[in-house]
């Protein structure tokens, strides 16, 4: 069975699901996790997919359709979101031990800078609005910044935009 699994970057610091996608890897699982994730789905062998009917509600029920262009397309978002993906155990990368800045740190700034509502990149990045207010103000502190605008021009002229 070759199952790939792509979590949230959140998975790394939650105990719970660190635990469930370290089982999943022993079992022979492969594990990703991503600052955004694409719209929730499951495919399996390429032929059949799954999606929810209203993604604020999942509970409502599942779409099923063996569609080939629908399905392919599908596999085309996840394939994408999979190969800028992390694999799950993997040290930090070079550029954060250089900067400090996670890779949500980094796709926080440019959905920002994209002038999206903290509501907006919140929900693209999986937080509450209330997590991207904290992580702004964080990054602002870094940056010794006293408004967002200037958080921005200084992130740009240190280059992590």
């Amino acid at each position: 069975i070759n199952m790939m699994t792509l979590l949230h970057d959140s998975a790394r610091r939650d105990p719970a699901t660190h635990a469930h996608a370290s089982w999943m890897t022993d079992l022979g699982a492969q594990v990703r996790t991503a600052a955004v994730l694409p719209l929730r789905m499951l495919i399996f062998d390429r032929q059949v997919a799954v999606v929810p009917i209203d993604t604020s509600d999942t509970r409502l029920g599942a779409l099923r359709t063996t569609e080939p262009g629908i399905v392919n397309s599908m596999l085309a978002v996840f394939e994408q979101a999979w190969n800028t993906a992390v694999p799950f155990g993997a040290a930090p990368v070079a550029d954060e031990l250089e900067t400090g800045l996670t890779r949500l740190d980094r796709e926080l700034l440019r959905l920002l800078s994209a002038g999206m509502t903290d509501e907006v990149a919140g929900s693209r990045l999986g937080i509450s609005a209330r997590t991207v207010r904290r992580q702004m103000a964080a990054l602002m502190d870094r940056l010794n910044a006293s408004s967002r605008f200037e958080a921005g021009l200084k992130a740009a002229q240190r280059g992590w935009l």
